[in-house]
C-alpha cells in the first residue's frame, strides 16, 4: 500500500515538474520570438532608409569619375554604370567585351571601281594593288585599300606584303561597311599567317580588353577564332562577361525610357546576391552594380543582437531548432525575403527527459528501500539536557516501541519518500538554467 503511494506520488510529481518545464521553455521562445521580430522590424527599416539614399545618390550623378561626398554615401567595392548615346562609362573602370551599341558602319567610300575591274573582270592582281596604293595617301580610303592590298598580296602568295599591309591596317580606327573595325581584320587576319598562334594570344588579349566596340555576334566569332588557332575551348572571364550582359540589359531598360519620353527607376536582386539599382532619363542612364556581400554590409543590427543573424529565405532550409521570423522586402522595393534567427542555444526539456527518469527511478527505489527495510530500531531513545543537580550528565530514557508508533513511523517515512521525489525532481528540473546549474547540483548531492 505504501508503496503504491509512493509510485503514485512520484508520478505526479514527475508529470508536474515535466509541465512546468515545458511551460518555462514555451515562455522562453515567446521571448526570443518577439525579440527577433523587434530586431527584424529595424533591420528593415533601416535597409529601406540606406536604398532610398542610395537611389538619391544616382539622381545626381551626371558624369564619372565620382566627387568626394557622392563616393562617401555610395557602398564600397560597387561598380557605377553611366550610359549616353553611343557612350558607355564604367567606375572603376571594367573592360566591356561587347557593347550594346556600336559605333555604326559607314558607307563603302568611293574610288574603287578601277581596283574592282581589274581583280574581279581582268584578274589582274599586280595591276590592281597598283591601282590601290593611291588612295592609301587619302584617309578616308586608307584602311579599306589596305585591306584589299593584303588579300591580292595573299593571292599571289607574298605572306611579307600581306603583314605589312596588315600591320598598317591595324593601327586605323575605321570601321568597315560590314560593322567590324579595320584593326580587327587585320588581327584576325594574321593568326592565319606566320605565327599564328603568337597573333592568336595578341587577338585574345585584345579582345578581353574590350579594345574595339563589338556587337555580341562579332566577338562571340572572334573568340571562337582564337580558340580554333589556339586549339583550346575557353571560355571568356566570367566576371568580364557578366558585366558586359549587364550593360546590355541595362542599356535595353534605357531605351525603354528613351521612346516613353519618361523617367524610370527600379531595384532589382540578382540571382547572384547581387544588387542593382537604375534610374533612367531620356538623355541618360545610371546604375549602381553591388556585389554579393552588399547586404551584410548595409545591414547593420542592433549591438545588443551579436547572436542574431540573417539569410535569404530562398538561400537555404533554416537550421531546425531554431527561433526565426520571416520579413519580406516589398518595403525596400526589392522581392525575396529575408530569415532572421538567432544562434543562441535555446533549453528545450526534451533533453532533460533521461535525467527526469533517472531520478525518479532512483528515488522509487530508495522509497520501496525505506518502507520495505525502515531505518528505525525496535525501542527508541531519548537524551534529556543535563539538569542542574547534575550539570555533566546527560540521561538517556529508552521506550519500547509499540506497534502503533511503529505503523505512524512507517506513515511518516513514505510521506518524507514523496518529498524526496518531489525535491529530487525539482532540482533535477531546475537544471536548464546556466546559474543555477552548480546549486542545483550541490543540492542534489547533499539530498543523496
Amino acid at each position: 500500500m505504501f508503496l503504491a503511494i509512493v509510485v503514485c506520488l512520484a508520478m505526479w510529481q514527475v508529470w508536474l515538474t515535466w509541465r512546468l518545464m515545458e511551460q518555462d521553455h514555451n515562455l522562453a521562445a515567446q521571448h526570443s520570438r518577439e525579440r527577433l521580430e523587434q530586431i527584424a522590424d529595424l533591420a528593415i527599416a533601416q535597409l529601406s532608409s540606406t536604398l532610398g539614399e542610395w537611389d538619391l545618390s544616382l539622381r545626381e550623378l551626371d558624369a564619372l569619375p565620382l566627387s568626394a561626398a557622392l563616393k562617401a554615401k555610395l557602398p564600397p567595392n560597387a561598380t557605377l554604370v553611366l550610359l549616353a548615346h553611343q557612350s558607355v562609362a564604367a567606375y572603376p573602370a571594367k573592360s566591356l567585351l561587347f557593347v550594346p551599341e556600336p559605333p555604326a558602319a559607314g558607307p563603302l567610300p568611293k574610288g574603287f571601281e578601277t581596283a574592282e575591274k581589274l581583280e574581279f573582270r581582268d584578274q589582274n592582281y599586280e595591276r590592281a594593288i597598283e591601282a590601290l596604293w593611291p588612295l592609301t595617301e587619302q584617309s578616308a580610303t586608307r584602311a579599306e585599300a589596305l585591306l584589299r592590298i593584303a588579300r591580292l598580296e595573299r593571292r599571289l602568295n607574298h605572306p611579307e606584303a600581306a603583314l605589312a599591309a596588315y600591320d598598317r591596317m591595324s593601327r586605323e580606327t575605321a570601321i568597315s561597311p560590314d560593322g567590324v573595325p579595320y584593326a580587327l581584320l587585320a588581327a584576325g587576319a594574321r593568326c592565319e599567317l606566320h605565327d599564328a598562334v603568337e597573333a592568336a594570344e595578341q587577338l585574345r588579349a585584345a579582345l578581353l580588353a574590350g579594345r574595339w566596340p563589338l556587337h555580341r555576334a562579332t566577338f562571340d566569332y572572334y573568340w571562337s577564332e582564337v580558340n580554333r588557332t589556339r586549339h583550346t575551348a575557353d571560355d571568356p572571364p566570367k566576371d568580364s562577361l557578366e558585366f558586359s550582359e549587364l550593360v546590355s540589359r541595362l542599356h535595353e531598360q534605357w531605351q525603354q525610357a528613351v521612346r516613353t519620353g519618361a523617367n524610370s527607376s527600379g531595384r532589382q536582386a540578382q540571382p547572384d546576391a547581387s544588387l542593382l539599382i537604375w534610374y533612367a532619363t531620356p538623355e541618360r542612364l545610371t546604375a549602381l552594380a553591388a556585389p554579393a556581400g552588399w547586404l551584410g554590409a548595409s545591414l547593420k543590427l542592433p549591438a545588443n543582437a551579436s547572436d542574431i543573424r540573417w539569410r535569404f529565405a530562398a538561400s537555404g532550409s533554416r537550421p531546425a531548432g531554431e527561433p526565426h521570423v520571416l520579413r519580406s522586402l516589398a518595403e525596400a522595393q526589392l522581392s525575396g525575403k529575408l530569415a532572421f534567427y538567432s544562434t543562441a542555444a535555446v533549453w528545450c526539456w526534451r533533453e532533460r527527459t533521461p535525467c527526469i527518469a533517472a531520478s525518479a527511478g532512483n528515488c522509487a527505489w530508495r522509497s520501496f528501500r525505506r518502507i520495505s527495510f525502515p531505518p528505525f530500531p525496535t525501542n527508541s531513545a531519548h537524551r534529556s539536557p543535563p539538569s542542574a543537580a547534575s550539570p555533566n550528565c546527560w540521561r538517556t530514557t529508552v521506550w519500547p516501541t509499540n506497534p502503533a508508533s511503529a505503523k505512524a513511523t512507517r506513515f511518516w517515512s513514505a510521506r518524507r519518500a514523496a518529498c524526496n521525489v518531489w525535491w529530487r525532481t525539482f532540482w533535477i528540473s531546475g537544471a536548464w538554467n546556466p546559474g543555477a546549474s552548480s546549486t542545483a547540483s550541490r543540492r542534489t548531492t547533499c539530498l543523496a
